[in-house]
């Protein structure tokens, strides 16, 4: 098993979100980003994610086996395994559900009111109103781990975002035993102070006989063009930074990540982006100038990894 480099290398990971199975948009956004010199590929638990992933990756000319690939599990009450639901008896069809979605994941049903297209809804609750409820969609980590049997798989990683320490210990372990990959987990500071997150971190990575990967969310899906947006994700990076393991920041990050993650003294391994990598070239994959969208992927790329 071919492992990451964390002496000499600086990753670029493209989360194309947990809950993300619009495979077109997936294939899209790897044929850009692996052009743009893209690392790692987050990706839905879905065999069919990865397909569509490696897809856009030939198409763009390359060979999928040189990139790498992470499927992400959440924990229930985790906002990653979020779908939105339409509730018509409190709906007013004033529409702003339509309009404020990152992900076009919501459009005018037949009924004439809004309809949740569920495989590309994300969980990120931009749309959240009293007329929106949201539910968890679990996907079955055995499950995943049949389907995914024989692919390439470099990372299995863990969504944290919730207290309840039971089914944290409970998924981490389904992982550990189905997956014989690098292992990783992405942790928010939401319901957690400092010392009890470095405690739990502890506790997980002493049933990994790897090391395992912190991925420190500032603030999950929120990546936007202001600096301030990424300080979150650089000072949760700071609270691992004498656990001696490879650690990624996202949660916020944008182009500016790096800079700050630098001036800080900051020690990280790579550097996760979703929202904002995904947005910045949103308009130019639907008006097909892909040239452009490479233009701009390979700038957002060299600021992270140069």
């Amino acid at each position: 098993m071919e492992t990451l480099d964390f002496k000499d290398k600086k990753y670029f990971k493209l989360v194309l979100g947990l809950g993300n199975c619009s495979f077109n948009e997936i294939e899209q956004l790897c044929r850009v980003y692996s052009l743009a010199g893209a690392d790692i590929f987050d990706l839905s638990p879905n065999i069919k994610s990865l397909e569509a992933a490696q897809a856009g990756i030939k198409k763009a000319g390359l060979n999928p086996y040189n990139f790498k690939y992470c499927i992400s599990f959440g924990v229930k009450g985790d906002p990653h395994i979020k779908k939105a639901k339409i509730n018509t008896e409190k709906c007013k069809r004033c529409f702003k559900c339509v309009s404020v979605c990152p992900q076009n994941a919501i459009k005018m049903g037949e009924n004439g009111f809004p309809k949740v297209i569920e495989e590309k809804c994300i969980g990120c609750k931009a749309c959240q109103k009293s007329c929106i409820d949201f539910f968890d969609n679990e996907i079955s980590i055995q499950e995943a781990a049949k389907n995914f049997k024989g692919e390439k798989l470099d990372i299995v990683e863990l969504h944290i975002s919730s207290y309840n320490k039971k089914e944290i210990l409970k998924k981490w372990k389904e992982i550990l035993e189905n997956f014989d990959c690098q292992k990783s987990i992405c942790i928010d500071r939401s319901k957690y102070g400092d010392k009890k997150l470095l405690k739990l971190i502890t506790k997980l990575d002493k049933l990994n006989p790897q090391k395992t990967i912190i991925q420190a969310d500032g603030i999950p899906m929120s990546g936007t063009e202001s600096e301030a947006c990424t300080l979150q994700a650089i000072a949760h990076a700071q609270i691992y930074q004498n656990l001696n393991l490879p650690i990624f920041i996202s949660g916020g990050t944008n182009a500016h990540t790096k800079k700050f993650a630098d001036e800080f003294n900051i020690k990280y391994n790579g550097i996760t982006i979703g929202t904002y990598a995904r947005n910045l070239v949103k308009k130019a994959i639907q008006c097909s100038d892909f040239p452009l969208a490479i233009e701009l992927a390979k700038k957002l790329v060299q600021k992270v990894k140069i």
